[in-house]
């Protein structure tokens, strides 16, 4: 069984920050993430993955549209790790 976490509208800022942190108990090890855009613009989000608070890594890029998602399924996330 897995957990629905929502950001409201304007939540994803010019820098990063921390979207979820692994717990010591995870639902799975894994995770989906969904990203949208309900603004007017296009926007340009940058997801980032931190293991167990080392050097943050770029997962990946994508430019959204109005109305557009981005979908990762399965991301594994461990006690430690946090996703920007």
């Amino acid at each position: 069984m897995g957990r629905e976490l929502s950001l409201a509208d304007g939540q994803v800022g010019t820098t990063a920050a921390s979207i979820f942190a692994g717990t010591s108990s995870p639902p799975s090890g894994r995770i989906d993430v969904i990203l949208g855009n309900t603004g007017a613009s296009k926007q340009t989000l940058v997801l980032t993955f931190q293991v167990g608070g080392g050097t943050a890594r770029r997962l990946g890029r994508a430019e959204l549209e109005k109305d557009e998602q981005c979908i990762v399924r399965g991301l594994p996330i461990q006690a430690g790790d946090t996703l920007l």
